[in-house]
């Protein structure tokens, strides 16, 4: 018999027998909702299902939480240890265990999808959780499991990318750039993000007003910002997208959701219509960043009536200050209904145009709101989020963002990041390596910069430049990456312009991740089939057009095979 495990909030637990029917590939499992108790703290789903004992040839697959990407735990010896995501950012986990593997795909309830994995005396188990902290369970829980001969994580990742398109909830990017040039644009060159202004981060003064804001640093006014576009222009440089962070009243998350107007010390309105016109006119796609989705209590437009209200009513706050204090959740229907649907059609009346990014939209897990005004579970915060995507789309032309939870895949154009480090295998015990999982899955569907070690990479060691190509993508430089005091989470490598010198050398940079780009046109609107570690320090990506990628950390070089022929990367 199959069971879940039943939390209550009173700390009362028991079992519930899961129904199952089996399929051609496999099994569905289900839990009805309409059997379940009220006042539920969290779900275990088949806690006996995915288990191994130490030693079984094999391993789990943990798609995490969006900042931590997708590995594999092996069942080999260790010390008992349990490691649980919040959410995960796919709906799906993996085992492979003695030549049987196995996939699961949650279609029902998946907007509240968790994971834990752990070892005990021996036995290693992984399971979906749902932690509903009492809020309703809305719809069957169910899970696909399916059954794959001799199969790896890439054929895992191949059977969730066929789940993905043919139920709608993606199209493949050589599909949508026939209809969406700005799109094409996007996808046949590098992203540049010029970071422009911003307070001290993290902020001192929680609540800032007019009077007390601090200063704000003035690295790249929008004068200099063209001066990076005339550069690229003399340097033969083609196409490329930029993206303006900082530009806004109050630089870097200086006053959201307030983002007019444009912040006069780096030369207001004026200076900025200059440089959308420069764009324009270099063939330059020009956006900006924003973020609708928290808000500063120095905001123009403050009010506690459209804020995230939590099940005792107070204000969800996030756990730190960042420049303009601190950030309080935003209702998502309340983002769309009272901001996105007036900054996003006046963004594209000033002249911006490509792929738009709000900020931390796909990177944080996704929210309930209590406010009965405008209550949303998640799922609900998940259809509010595509909505404001998709306007992305029908004004500027495209939505982009930080991180890669999938719920937003149908809508999601570029992700800044899949996820945060990989070379630095600073991760909890119990995995030992990450796996390329999510672009097994999207690329070819959606564009993404793979990790951010491998942003700024022609600045960076030789090993982030193969992880690029190991991963693969589209490149982004990103001018004054390292902002924030003690935060390098995007590398102490930077790009610079505040002289001369500083301008030449990056555009010097840029023409070498210009070049890898272009070496790599061929898998640009491929899909990823494949990924093997074929010796130690060395893997192969191979995609759906026949051409593969070897790189060896060990020599730290990089090949591309076309037809049987190696050529250096």
């Amino acid at each position: 018999m199959f069971f879940a495990e039943i939390m209550l909030q009173n700390g009362e637990s028991h079992r519930m027998e899961v129904l199952t029917r089996k399929t051609q590939t496999g099994l569905i499992a289900t839990l009805p909702a309409e059997a379940l108790p009220g006042n539920i703290q969290e779900i275990a789903f088949l806690p006996e299902y995915f288990t191994a004992q130490t030693g079984d040839e094999g391993y789990f697959v943990f798609p995490g939480e969006s900042v931590a990407g997708t590995r594999l735990t092996h069942f080999t010896p260790r010390e008992d240890d349990e490691f649980a995501c919040p959410y995960a950012h796919m709906a799906c986990l993996g085992m492979l265990k003695n030549g049987r593997a196995i996939l699961g795909i949650v279609t029902g309830m998946q907007h509240y999808f968790a994971l834990r994995t752990g070892v005990k005396a021996g036995k290693y188990y992984l399971y979906p959780v749902f932690p509903m902290n009492g809020e309703a369970v809305y719809e069957d829980i169910v899970i696909e499991y399916h059954d794959i001969e001799n199969g790896t994580y890439a054929d895992m990742a191949r059977i969730y990318r066929e789940y993905q398109l043919t139920r709608g909830g993606c199209t493949p990017l050589a599909e949508r750039v026939k209809i969406n040039p700005k799109l094409q644009a996007a996808a046949d060159a590098p992203e540049i993000r010029i970071r422009q202004g911003w307070k001290p981060v993290p902020a001192e003064i929680e609540y800032q007003t007019p009077e007390n804001e601090p200063p704000m640093h003035v690295a790249c006014t929008f004068d200099r910002a063209g001066d990076i576009i005339d550069a690229m222009q003399k340097a033969g440089l083609k196409g490329g997208e930029i993206c303006l962070v900082g530009w806004n009243i109050g630089g870097h998350d200086g006053r959201f959701p307030q983002i007019f107007p444009a912040d006069e010390r780096l030369g207001g309105q004026e200076g900025l219509d200059r440089l959308i016109k420069k764009a324009h006119d270099a063939g330059v796609n020009i956006v900006c960043h924003t973020s609708s989705t928290a808000a500063y209590k120095i905001a123009d437009c403050w009010d506690e009536e459209y804020l995230v209200k939590l099940q005792d009513g107070s204000l969800l706050k996030r756990p730190y200050c960042w420049g303009g204090g601190r950030p309080h959740k935003i209702c998502p229907q309340r983002q769309y209904e009272r901001f996105d649907t007036s900054d996003l059609p006046a963004l594209q009346k000033m002249g911006f145009t490509g792929i738009h990014y709000i900020d931390v939209m796909t990177i944080l897990p996704l929210v309930s709101c209590f406010d009965e005004n405008h209550s949303v579970n998640h799922k609900d915060t998940a259809a509010w989020y595509r909505k404001t995507m998709d306007l992305c789309r029908e004004t500027v032309g495209g939505f982009a963002s930080e991180g890669a939870y999938d719920f937003a895949a149908s809508s999601l154009d570029y992700c800044m990041y899949t996820n945060f480090h990989v070379l630095d295998q600073n991760w909890p015990k119990m995995f030992d390596e990450a796996i390329p999982f999510w672009q097994l899955v999207y690329h070819g569907i959606i564009l993404y910069n793979p990790c951010t070690d491998t942003l700024n990479y022609a600045v960076k060691p030789a090993a982030n430049r193969l992880k690029f190509f190991e991963y693969g993508g589209r490149p982004l430089i990103v001018y004054y990456a390292n902002f924030a005091k003690g935060k390098n989470w995007m590398g102490k490598e930077d790009f610079l312009c505040d002289d001369q010198a500083q301008l030449d050398d990056s555009i010097e940079n840029l023409k070498k991740m210009y070049a890898d780009y272009d070496a790599l046109a061929d898998v640009r609107y491929a899909f990823m089939d494949n990924h093997e570690k074929i010796a130690q320090g060395v893997y192969e990506t191979t995609y759906s057009n026949g051409v593969r990628i070897r790189v060896d950390y060990n020599t730290e070089k990089a090949e591309i095979i076309r037809n049987g022929k190696a050529e250096a990367l």
